[in-house]
């Protein structure tokens, strides 16, 4: 059996045109097999008094198979339910999955003096605000001037 899962999990990363198909039902196949273990461990659990413990991981596991690919709100890591997609627009890099992280150091030195995680995927225009007030928050004397990138445009004075 672990061989057999072996191969569909690389299966399924064929999506040309030609092996749709068996991409397509090697999904099927894995989305099976999880299901399966998941109903044999609630099952089995109760008897050793551990579905309780572990309720709210059975939940979160069924919320991930249920899921659709036009769903909203999807979870895209076991590990890190935070995660969300950041569309980059690159040819070679469309999508990434993560979070928007705004680091600030200085001109001269490049010592990082604030970082700030963000939570929604917003505009690169709406974080420096937060984050510029993050960093003077750790600095003695306030931020006159800061140079940014592009995905800044849009943003005269604070």
């Amino acid at each position: 059996m672990l061989k057999r899962l072996k191969t569909t999990t690389l299966i399924r990363h064929f999506r040309h045109v030609k092996k749709r198909a068996k991409a397509k039902k090697a999904l099927t196949r894995l989305r099976t097999i999880a299901n399966k273990l998941i109903r044999e461990l609630q099952r089995k659990l109760p008897t050793y008094s551990l579905f309780e413990t572990y309720q709210k991981d059975f939940l979160f596991y069924q919320q991930v198979l249920a899921q659709q690919p036009k769903d909203k709100n999807k979870i895209y890591s076991l590990h890190e339910p935070d995660v969300y997609v950041i569309a980059k627009g690159k040819d070679h890099k469309q999508y990434e999955y993560g979070n928007k992280v705004s680091i600030v150091s200085t001109k001269d030195n490049n010592i990082i003096v604030g970082v700030v995680s963000h939570d929604k995927n917003i505009h690169d225009s709406k974080t420096l605000d937060a984050t510029i007030t993050h960093a003077n928050s750790n600095r003695t004397k306030p931020i006159q001037q800061a140079v940014c990138d592009r995905g800044y445009v849009g943003v005269k004075r604070l």
